[in-house]
């Protein structure tokens, strides 16, 4: 059986139609190499999304320097909570302030609830953790998002991932 084939086959499997089906762009920011490469490779192959990865959540965040790369052009952004050089809250916290100076409106913030992704819709962010989440002290540290906030486990299977980011999005 053809590569193609089998990765249409295991897509229906999967649930996910033709693999070729653009669902949707997300962004994912893990230090790990292997996390990075298997999400891009279940996301892509399995769940037709197009995908943009970084290591290096500094590098990350430098390439909204771009004009052409806002927040806002991707439907989801998967961050890891522990990485070294700046951890996903600072990450996310740093993106807002993105958002703030280019947000044409006040109330217009929050990437979860006011910046409009590829498919005109709002900007989802996802936590991702091996780790026990402290779901009080991120209530405190993020009173006006925690209630929008997503967390996704790690571990976890294609399969899984692929249906807990299209409950999301």
């Amino acid at each position: 059986m053809s590569e193609q084939k089998e990765k249409e086959r295991e897509a229906e499997e999967f649930g996910a139609g033709h693999p070729s089906r653009n669902r949707g762009r997300i962004l994912i920011v893990d230090d790990e190499e292997d996390i990075t490469f298997f999400l891009k490779e279940a996301l892509e192959n399995y769940g037709g999304y197009e995908v943009v990865t970084f290591n290096d959540p500094l590098l990350a965040l430098s390439s909204f320097n771009n004009d052409n790369n806002k927040p806002s052009a991707y439907d989801l952004i998967l961050l890891d909570i522990k990485m070294p050089k700046m951890d996903g809250f600072e990450l996310y916290q740093e993106l807002q302030k993105k958002i703030d100076t280019a947000a044409p409106a006040a109330g217009e913030s929050s990437i979860s609830s006011g910046d409009q992704g590829k498919n005109g819709k709002k900007t989802k962010i996802c936590f991702m953790t091996a780790f026990e989440v402290y779901f009080d002290a991120l209530k405190e540290l993020f009173p006006d998002s925690y209630p929008s906030m997503c967390f996704i486990k790690k571990p976890s299977s294609a399969e899984d991932l692929i249906a807990r980011i299209r409950k999301e999005l």
